[in-house]
Formats: structure tokens, C-alpha cells, sequence
């Protein structure tokens, strides 16, 4: 466990050193481009994991924004690619690994310091081979008593997914 979590921090330093307080930007990371017929995909399919229900509609709802500025539409039942949101969060102290920064005790009188990461993954869905994938990763730092500001947080994700989806093929000649 211990590994895993050196390994992400190792993996996410840049993010790390780029972002520095609950206002700082969200950083973009490309894991796989581009072995997919893009051509041939214009509709999608969206799940999400793990993701927590506070956040899961605005940020679906920018991401969906950003895919189909690509050209392709959204599509739950029949698609050509399946698209996975998947949170994850890695506490940045070793006294907070347990602490789960969405599960506040009343009496709790911490700071948090973690790196909330969504990982972006896209599998052709007639193969089942993943054809794109990315994340956005943010460090947080969240004093007691602080919550969610959704309307400075829904501009800042439309732009990390247009940022990191900018290497995925568009259709549109305009994205091309």
C-alpha cells in the first residue's frame, strides 16, 4: 500500500509542485493516445466509480460538454466507445491515510492535504480495448468547516477536460 502511494505521488509530482492551494489549477496527465479507430466512433457511453455524489453531476455534465466538442454524442445504450470517470484521492500526510476527506467528524479540527485524481478511461466498446486515456489531479488543502465551491469548480473542470482531451481525434474539422 505504502508503494502504491509513492508511486502515485512519484507519477503525479508535477501536478504536485503546479498546484499548490485549494485556488490553484487542475493538472492533466495523457496515459494512452491513440491506438483506436477514431474515425469510426461517434457515439459514447458514460459510468462513473467512486465517484462522490456531490460532484458527480456538475463534473459529468463538463465533461460531457468537453467529449462532444470533439464530435462525438453521448449515448448509455448503444455506443462506440465507453467512457469511465473513476475518482481516487491520495492523502499527502502519513497521519491522514485513513481519513477520508469526504467524511468530516464534526469535531475533527485538521487540515487535509490530499491530491484528488479522476482518471478518464475509453475502451472501444465492440473490443473492449482501451483506446485513450488521461486524468485531471488537483491538491487540495481543506480546513474545517470548508465545502465544495461549485461555481468556481465547473469552469475549472471544463477546462482540465478541454486540456487533457486535447490530444484525443476529433471529427469536427475544427478540433482537427
Amino acid at each position: 500500500m505504502f508503494r502504491a502511494r509513492v508511486f502515485v505521488l512519484i507519477i503525479l509530482s508535477p501536478v504536485l509542485f503546479a498546484c499548490t492551494t485549494t485556488s490553484g489549477p487542475i493538472g492533466t496527465n495523457l496515459t494512452l493516445c491513440c491506438p483506436g479507430n477514431y474515425s469510426e466512433y461517434t457515439d459514447y457511453g458514460l459510468s462513473t466509480r467512486d465517484v462522490p455524489i456531490f460532484l458527480r453531476d456538475y463534473l459529468v455534465a463538463e465533461f460531457d460538454a468537453a467529449f462532444q466538442e470533439k464530435g462525438l454524442t453521448r449515448n448509455d445504450q448503444i455506443n462506440d466507445v465507453r467512457v469511465e470517470l473513476a475518482y481516487n484521492h491520495v492523502n499527502l500526510r502519513s497521519d491522514q491515510e485513513r481519513i477520508d476527506p469526504f467524511v468530516r467528524i464534526e469535531s475533527m479540527s485538521t487540515e487535509l492535504n490530499y491530491v484528488a485524481v479522476i482518471e478518464i478511461n475509453i475502451v472501444e466498446t465492440a473490443t473492449g480495448n482501451a483506446v485513450w486515456g488521461g486524468s485531471i489531479s488537483r491538491i487540495h488543502q481543506v480546513t474545517p468547516g470548508e465545502y465544495m465551491h461549485e461555481d468556481r469548480a465547473r469552469p475549472a473542470f471544463r477546462q482540465a477536460f478541454r486540456s487533457v482531451l486535447s490530444s484525443y481525434p476529433a471529427l469536427n474539422s475544427d478540433d482537427s
